[in-house]
């Protein structure tokens, strides 16, 4: 399965079923007494089209997965931590990396080291998610510094430790455990 197997009106559908699902996960993830860990849902279409249309249309997708996450910060927010992620550089700029490194790990797994599409998903789906981990909460200190540290009340690298065990660990397993999945479906799909 390769972006040369869509012509431009594939590929635009694709992308808007994409954009769909990734507004509807973000909607799902406002709803209280969801799992933390279910954030990782809204980001399941951007690692999706990063392994079928490749990099650049990843990384698009990210971007959008951002502005939709930024858009709710702004009309629907969950917590006062959502004004953090009122901020593109926190919202938008690391999620287009999802995509990016994704794809980039998919096809390195999958093309160049030979292990199959359904290892190759696994990979590259824990490497989207910590991409994400590690960009938004670098962006988070970058941008905020200290108000990210003293609304967590804790220090920088415990707040850090502590996000990545409890929510991009879980994540990093729940993207690894569902895009082979994912993936394979829609490859018999297509056929």
């Amino acid at each position: 399965m390769s972006k040369n197997d869509f012509n431009k009106t594939g590929r635009l559908t694709f992308m808007a079923v994409m954009l769909a699902m990734t507004i509807v996960f973000v909607m799902v993830t406002a709803i209280p007494n969801f799992s933390i860990s279910m954030a990782v849902a809204m980001f399941l279409p951007t690692l999706l089209t990063a392994m079928v249309l490749g990099v650049k249309d990843g990384m698009i997708m990210g971007a959008l997965a951002g502005i939709v996450t930024m858009a709710r910060a702004y009309f629907m927010p969950l917590s006062p931590f959502d004004y953090f992620f009122m901020n593109p550089l926190v919202s938008v700029l690391p999620r287009m990396f999802i995509g990016m490194s994704a794809g980039l790990v998919f096809v390195l797994f999958k093309e160049k080291i030979k292990l199959g599409a359904t290892v190759s998903a696994a990979v590259a789906g824990a490497a989207g998610m910590l991409t994400n981990t590690v960009l938004v909460i670098g962006m988070l200190f970058l941008v905020n510094g200290q108000k990210m540290v003293d609304a967590m009340g804790a220090g920088f690298f415990t707040v850090l430790g502590t996000l990545f065990l409890s929510n991009g660990l879980i994540e990093m397993i729940t993207a690894a455990i569902l895009m082979p999945i994912i993936y394979n479906v829609y490859v018999k799909y297509k056929k």
